[in-house]
């Protein structure tokens, strides 16, 4: 009975694995700070684009929590006409402000980020900001952003949870049904 369920389970699992805060999409230096640059989802989609960033300092790699990052998005390639609606909860600044990120947005206090607006596909410039003293530079990174993503793409395993949920619920009494036909009590 173990071997089935666990066959399921197996089955069930993700292909592709990510780490918590997404892939790195760019690494830099400057002076005395490291700066590494991380995106979700990978490949970059329009839509809200997660980028969380941690700040080290060098030769060390200890990790810096004092220092200011913000982000800009520019698009560099011709205009798209597949855009998307962002999400109420996605900034809702317009391409080229400055967005500030947050230790708060984060899971992991070590690093800081913000989700971005990116509404259309096409090649976006990607700019951030890093201040901390009297070290202030700034660094760009190019982003391809492909078209968003079909909605049924990204919840078809929530989709599919329910009427999986239900054949497991009826094999379920299946068994049980034959099981007590089988085991009658008294007999033997």
């Amino acid at each position: 009975m173990r071997a089935p369920i666990l066959s399921l389970l197996i089955l069930l699992m993700p292909l592709r694995l990510f780490a918590d805060e997404g892939v790195a999409v760019g690494q830099f230096e400057n002076g005395s700070l490291g700066v590494t640059v991380f995106a979700n989802p990978v490949p970059v989609h329009a839509g809200p684009l997660d980028v969380t960033v941690l700040v080290q300092e060098i030769p060390s790699n200890q990790p810096v929590t004092d220092a200011t990052v913000v982000f800009s998005l520019q698009k560099v390639s011709h205009p798209s006409p597949d855009r998307v609606r962002l999400p109420a909860w996605c900034s809702s600044s317009p391409p080229g402000s400055w967005i500030e990120a947050s230790s708060a947005h984060s899971g992991n206090k070590l690093l800081s980020g913000a989700y971005l607006p990116l509404p259309e596909s096409g090649r976006w410039q990607l700019t951030l900001r890093i201040i901390r003293g009297a070290s202030d530079f700034t660094e760009s990174i190019l982003l391809d952003v492909a078209s968003p993503r079909n909605l049924l793409a990204v919840w078809w395993p929530l989709i599919a949870l329910c009427p999986l949920a239900g054949a497991l619920y009826a094999w379920r009494a299946i068994l049980i049904r034959r099981r007590r036909g089988r085991f009658k009590p008294g007999a033997g």
